[in-house]
């Protein structure tokens, strides 16, 4: 069973409740803004039949790195479609464990979000992420 309330790491998390249904959410998730970081325990759900993370449900989390270092007021101009998304799978990630991602905005253009993260469980990098999202920040997203 997942622990209820925040990660046991530093920092300032504020619960980051996925909203919608179907097999493609991974849950709850835990955000530290200030620091750029996503947080995710990974419970059974999350992992195939070797008792690691199933490579889809990584995926399907750091498809969100963007909440970690944007503010978001719930509007449409929030919504930041993906463009491109790359994974790299380092190491396993096992069941019953904290996954940590460190995000990091590369850069903002009118029109296109650049982020990257990586992600660590117990210190040990486990894989990493290149993102490019749309940007509807000061445009009249519908």
């Amino acid at each position: 069973m997942p622990p209820f309330g925040p990660p046991p790491l530093p920092g300032e998390w504020v619960g980051c409740p996925v909203h919608g249904s179907g097999n493609w959410t991974v849950g709850d998730i835990w955000v530290d803004r200030k620091a750029g970081q996503m947080a995710l325990f990974v419970a059974e759900q999350h992992c195939n039949a070797y008792g690691v993370m199933h490579g889809g449900a990584l995926a399907t989390l750091v498809d969100s790195q963007s909440i970690a270092v944007r503010d978001y007021s719930g509007g449409a101009a929030d919504h930041t479609p993906t463009v491109s998304l790359s994974v790299d799978y380092i190491g396993p990630i096992p069941c019953d464990h904290w996954l940590l991602v460190d995000v990091t905005l590369l850069e903002v253009t009118r029109n296109l979000i650049f982020t990257q993260a990586v992600m660590t469980v117990d210190g040990a990098t486990v894989g990493r992420s290149n993102a490019i999202y749309r940007n509807f920040k000061g445009k009249d997203a519908t």
